[in-house]
Order: C-alpha cells, then structure tokens, then sequence
C-alpha cells in the first residue's frame, strides 16, 4: 500500500493505493483539495493544472480509476478540486467508482430534518453528446445520476469493511450533523484567506509556555469525517480530515483507546492542517505514533500553527513530522529549537515509509 499527500494549496487531497486480494490496483481519494489542485489561472490567464489533473490522467493511462472517492465534508478546500475537476471534464464520472460524502439531503434523510439549502452546491456541467448530465446540476444530484453515491450516512462509531480495508469513523457524531443542518451558512469566498498569525518567529519552548487550548468550533470542520483505515488486519492508519478533537477522542475512549492504552497507528493525518485549535494534547496522548503528517502550504489561515507543532514534539520528542509542502520548514524551525529539542525530524510527506 502506498499513500502520496497532493500538493493541495490550504486544503487536502491524499491518495492511498492498494492491491486487492487478486492482485488488482485499487485507489482511494479522500478529498481533492480547492480548485486549484485541478486547474488554475497562470500568467497571461494560461490555464495551469494541478496534481489532481495530472493523478486523473495518470490512471486514465493505466485503465485505472479512483474506485472509492471520500469527501469528509463541505469547506471549499477539500471538495473545490473535486467539482473543478467535473466541471471542466465530461467524462469524470468514468474514473470514480463510488462516492462516501455526507450530503445535505443524505444527512437530513437519516436525522428526518429538513435540508440545509446554504449546502446546494450548484454546477455547471460542460454538455457532451457522450452524457445525460444537463448543463445546471447540483453535485448531489450529478452524483445520483451517474449512480456513484452510496447513500449510506457517515458518522462516529459506524465501521465498514471492503476487501482487505476497514474503516472505523471516529467523526462527525450527531450533534455535529444536526447543527450542519440547522446552523452552517455559506461564508464569503474571501473570508480569512489571509495568512494569520502563527507564532513562526517564536521558539517552541515560547510557544509552549502560553499554550491555551480553544476547540475549533467551526460548524463545517464539526461535519468532517475522519476515520481509522485497517490494512488486512494488521496496520492501522488515521484520517482525522477537519474534525474536532473532542468527538475524535470520546469516539476513540468507546474504542477503548486513551492514553493509557494509545491507538497505535502508522501515521496520523493531523486535523485541519495543523491547526491548533483541532489537535489536543490530550488527544495526542491517545494516539500512538512518531509520523504526523501536516497538509497546508502555509500561507493562508496562519496553518500549520507552530505551537500544533510544539504540542506534537513535546508529547513526543523523537517525533517524525512529514510535510506536503516541505520549504515551510525553513520558516517554521529556528536554530534555538534545535537546541531546545534535538530529536525530532522533518521530511517530505511522500517520502513516508509506510512499512519502516
């Protein structure tokens, strides 16, 4: 099994690949990142595309396909790519086999709530002589029509298996799920896009001194999947997308996970691209591992937050941080912390080895 974490700008995009019982190449995606990690504007309004495009048309070469495609939630850096991607590509819906998202009209069917109108998300399908898809579609009913989504409703404590694969969601729970319906409302395309401050001119040790844990309390983020992944029985792997620290830890408790009695898993997805407020001490102390994976580019929402980071190596001293965007290093770390804390490392994120 493999795992490469897309260069996903702010947001998240990460494919794990696999051979089944028979040998065959099987890929998941979870999330794909904003619009960009499919295709943006370049200089003179050149269109350039991103990692996603080029994963697309690597597996249209090989007759492969993204057989399980998971969309942990609706914040537009984790399911912009995906629609970019539609939009511009008629044939798109040939490459996914199926689609886990928790929709707006999935969510209410299983809370019997009314549905969330601020969670349409509206398309614009390129026509095509070869598709039934009209030119206006909203993404839930693009995913009906061309038969990709389960329909089946994502929360904590839900398991399943599929093949050598089995997933245990830790997130969202069902409060997080009543409140995407009746509380989240669409926030403006440029809200907070602009990098915050944190804490990068600071040491460690000065981070850590004045840590003071505020839970994230974004609705969206509440609403994010996150998971663990079992690899024929034995390796352990986990997602956390954007969720909220205190689900994931009461979800892992019921497991019977605490720090007592970590989850040993061979890396941890950190939540919300190290955001501080997504990531506990406490919930640290649950989990098992030297391999945190960070997926942000550093330069909107103040992400990855250095005292996330400073949680992680005091918790772990000897810890393995692995970056998608490895040249935010450079600003992060300074020769003092060095001093400070000599054991802990730092690579790039598609050099993990899974297998070490």
């Amino acid at each position: 099994m493999n795992v490469k974490f897309l260069k996903a700008f702010n947001g998240d995009a990460i494919l794990i690949s696999y051979r089944d019982k028979d040998g065959v190449r099987r890929n998941i995606l979870i999330d794909g990142g904003p619009s960009q990690t499919y295709l943006r504007k370049g200089k003179k309004g050149k269109p350039e595309y991103g990692e996603l495009h080029l994963l697309v048309q690597e597996l249209r070469c090989h007759d492969l396909k993204i057989d399980l495609l998971i969309l942990t939630h609706v914040d537009d850096d984790h399911i912009d790519g995906i629609l970019s991607w539609i939009q511009d590509d008629s044939r798109a819906h040939e490459v996914i086999g199926k689609v886990w998202f928790n929709s707006g009209k999935i969510i209410a069917a299983h809370l019997a709530m009314a549905e969330n109108p601020e969670l349409e998300i509206s398309l614009h399908i390129k026509a095509d002589y070869k598709t039934s898809i009209p030119q206006g579609a909203t993404f839930n009913k693009w995913l009906e029509e061309n038969n990709l989504i389960d329909g089946i409703v994502i929360f904590g404590g839900k398991s399943i298996e599929l093949g050598e694969l089995k997933f245990e969601f830790l997130s969202p729970d069902i409060d997080k799920m009543t409140k995407l319906l009746t509380l989240w409302k669409k926030e403006d395309p440029n809200y907070n896009t602009s990098a915050k401050y944190a804490g990068y001119s600071e040491t460690l040790k000065e981070c850590l001194a004045k840590d003071t844990f505020e839970e994230d309390d974004r609705v969206a983020n509440g609403s994010s999947i996150a998971f663990i992944l079992t690899y024929k029985n034995q390796d352990k792997y986990l997602f956390l997308g954007d969720s909220h620290p205190g689900v994931v830890l009461k979800q892992l408790n019921e497991l019977g996970y605490n720090k007592s009695n970590p989850l040993p898993v061979k890396f941890v997805k950190i939540s919300h691209h190290g955001s501080k407020a997504n990531t506990s001490s406490e919930l640290l102390r649950a989990i098992a591992t030297d391999r945190y994976v960070i997926s942000a580019h550093g330069l909107s929402h103040g992400h990855p937050d250095k005292v996330l980071l400073a949680r992680i190596i005091e918790n772990n001293p000897e810890s393995r941080i692995y970056f998608n965007y490895p040249e935010l290093t450079g600003l992060i770390f300074n020769p003092q912390d060095r001093i400070d804390y000599n054991k802990f490392q730092f690579f790039d994120a598609n050099d993990i080895n899974i297998y070490e």
